[in-house]
């Protein structure tokens, strides 16, 4: 029997756009108190307008350290736990390697894997306080199908795939449940910001012609609302119900 989010507190950080925000819609929604984290102000305060019931915002850069420790200060002081953390917030670059800047690994590395390490580390001890809780990690396909010109983005997502197996046994005897979900294309994401339209343009047929695109489905995304409403099945599912890794993606 599925179980409910009502006075849970939820971190989700990329919570400001694409899947993280539609998740934490959801979850507001259906009474839990949600906090958004996300690097700009703007988009953050944007997102909290649309949803209902408490809904705390906090800039937050999740690659930096610091910038996560202090979020996770101000989730203590005002809520003093945390129940769910869901990790959705994620960086790319097309390049070819020899292209790769420095910028554009720490981009990716910093969101896509040391961003989960980040808040991971900090809403344990308030996982802890809640008596046990849920960690879903958001991870890609490209980690079961190579993708050429997005090495980056593959690096950082098999990192995180390695981090929350670890976690999952890391922290199975404190009630704190990690999942890892590997998510497919998605037709409303915020992803497509990441990429200039030269880099598009240019990677387009180098996609086609490797068969990666079809191989995917990416001809029929699913949409941001559908994945959240996936997400939120997981998030209520009894504690005793083992979810370690989960593929969602376009059928057909």
């Amino acid at each position: 029997m599925a179980g409910t989010v009502q006075g849970k507190v939820a971190v989700v950080s990329g919570g400001s756009t694409g899947v993280g925000r539609a998740a934490a819609e959801l979850l507001a929604q259906n009474g839990a108190q949600v906090v958004l984290l996300a690097r700009r102000a703007d988009r953050l305060e944007a997102a909290a307008l649309g949803m209902a019931g408490t809904v705390l915002t906090i800039p937050t850069d999740v690659s930096s350290g610091d910038s996560v420790r202090a979020a996770f200060a101000e989730v203590e002081k005002r809520f003093g736990r945390v129940d769910i953390l869901l990790n959705c917030a994620g960086v790319a670059r097309i390049r070819a390697i020899e292209e790769t800047r420095d910028e554009d690994i720490h981009a990716c590395v910093g969101t896509n894997l040391l961003g989960p390490i980040h808040t991971v580390r900090s809403a344990v001890p308030l996982l802890r306080a809640a008596g046990g809780g849920d960690i879903l990690n958001i991870s890609s396909e490209i980690t079961l199908d190579h993708m050429p010109l997005m090495s980056m983005y593959a690096a950082s997502k098999h990192g995180l795939n390695g981090f929350t197996a670890a976690m999952r046994r890391e922290l199975r005897a404190d009630g704190i449940r990690v999942g890892l979900v590997i998510l497919g294309s998605i037709a409303d994401s915020a992803f497509v910001e990441n990429f200039s339209d030269e880099d598009r343009r240019r990677a387009h047929p180098v996609w086609e012609a490797d068969g990666y695109l079809t191989r995917v489905g990416a001809a029929k995304p699913l949409s941001s609302a559908t994945v959240a409403g996936l997400l939120y099945g997981l998030l209520t599912n009894p504690p005793e119900v083992g979810q370690d890794v989960v593929h969602i993606r376009p059928a057909g």
